[in-house]
């Protein structure tokens, strides 16, 4: 196995492969999907529609879509917003955001036909039968000159999901996805664990997996295999070998708990597949213990300023990383409900601008953001003073640290 570094740790090490008598029982599909999360089940799905016999295995009880939207870089909504993105503009942005590392052919690919993908996903959604889906773009973005931030994240409300009272979000745009599936025919066996591909003559044909009862099933796939099973967040080990700074974060959100285990990437590197170049890319946000974090004086536990706030989401969220702390505060006086929408042109964006509606949204919800001070000051992950040595003894920071920190900001300022 060339592909396999030999510093990575024991979860790199390939198992025996499992025999055809070791199975309990056997499925014969055309297309195999593995993960039932937005990639796979839009797979699934296309793949159906194209005629082809298709299995799907997941691991949770149903398919399951965690966030509340998706990107892409052009759709007849948006244009009917007038909206409309350069899609070469769209990948020389995403090719320098990456240093250079990624692979231009797929992000190519993505520019080129993520409008037709997201077109296509809007007729299904709207649907006589899956009526009532409200779309809208994430209306937070960053407006300033430094940095670049475009209008492309679908969101979806109000539809089947929300009204059966469930969560919402991507769910809306995958309900209507995995009843098309049924009606086609496809099946889906859920409660059910990818262990291992199957490979025969070199050749990927199908998966060993466990179902919920213990039993050891495999699954052959005559056209091809798909893996989309989630990312390595809940992996310590493989996150140290691939993205050590995901392990130095404060928390780690995924719902359920322990989904993202990186068992399709360990599977498809015993098989023989190769990883890019790592680290791995991090998709991180700075509002572990509070949202709104603004444009202001940022400072470390201790009290000391540690970088320029000016910048978007995950330059906040990596700069928080940098410091070697878990979290850092935000320090913002009385006034900020005077101050923050007069920084909204310079810069903005998640938890900076607080409005997630592109369509009927407000470029800063003061009664919302001061119905969330109120509450993280009565949990205590805010504090408040009246001068800036009260204040750092109530942050638990070097007082005089933070006092020169803070008449030296504010002499910048002036």
């Amino acid at each position: 196995m060339s592909n396999i570094n030999p510093r990575w740790g024991s979860w790199a090490t390939p198992p025996e492969p499992f025999k055809p008598e070791d199975f309990e029982e056997k499925y014969e599909t055309e297309v195999l999907v593995i993960g039932a999360g937005i990639a796979g089940l839009s797979c699934a799905y296309s793949a159906a529609e194209k005629g082809c016999k298709v299995t799907v295995i997941e691991k949770l009880p149903s398919y399951h879509g965690f966030a509340h939207n998706v990107g892409v870089v052009n759709s007849k909504f948006m244009r009917s917003l007038g909206i409309v993105n350069d899609p070469d503009e769209v990948a020389r942005e995403w090719i320098k955001r990456c240093g250079n590392r990624c692979d231009e052919r797929l992000v190519r690919l993505f520019v080129d036909y993520s409008e037709e993908a997201m077109d296509w996903a809007i007729d299904n959604v709207m649907k006589p039968e899956y009526g009532g889906v409200r779309i809208n773009l994430q209306g937070a973005a960053y407006k300033g000159e430094t940095y670049k931030e475009l209008y492309t994240a679908h969101c979806f409300y109000d539809g089947p999901v929300a009204r059966s009272g469930k969560f919402g979000g991507l769910n809306e745009l995958m309900e209507p996805m995995y009843r098309e599936s049924l009606k086609l025919g496809s099946r889906f066996l859920f409660n059910t664990t990818m262990l291992q591909l199957i490979k025969e003559n070199g050749r990927v044909i199908g998966a060993a997996a466990r179902t919920q009862e213990g039993k050891l099933i495999a699954v052959y796939a005559s056209q091809g295999v798909l893996v989309a099973t989630g990312g390595i967040g809940g992996n310590e080990e493989m996150c140290e070998d691939l993205c050590p700074i995901a392990n130095r974060v404060a928390v780690k959100a995924n719902f359920p708990k322990g989904i993202d285990l990186g068992e399709g990437h360990k599977a498809c590197l015993w098989a023989g597949a190769a990883f890019e170049d790592g680290p791995f890319p991090t998709m991180m946000h700075p509002q572990a213990i509070r949202h709104s974090n603004y444009c202001f004086l940022f400072v470390t536990p201790k009290g000391k300023r540690y970088m320029n706030e000016d910048n978007y989401l995950q330059g906040r969220s990596l700069g928080i990383v940098k410091t070697g702390y878990k979290w850092c505060w935000t320090i913002f006086d009385s006034d900020w409900a005077k101050k923050v929408p007069e920084t909204l042109k310079y810069g903005g964006g998640i938890y900076w601008g607080e409005s997630f509606d592109y369509v009927g949204g407000k470029p800063f919800d003061e009664e919302d953001t001061r119905k969330k001070i109120e509450a993280s000051l009565k949990s205590g992950s805010s504090v408040m003073a009246d001068t800036p040595r009260e204040l750092a003894e109530k942050m638990g920071g070097d007082p005089d640290v933070f006092e020169e920190t803070f008449n030296n900001y504010n002499e910048y300022c002036r």
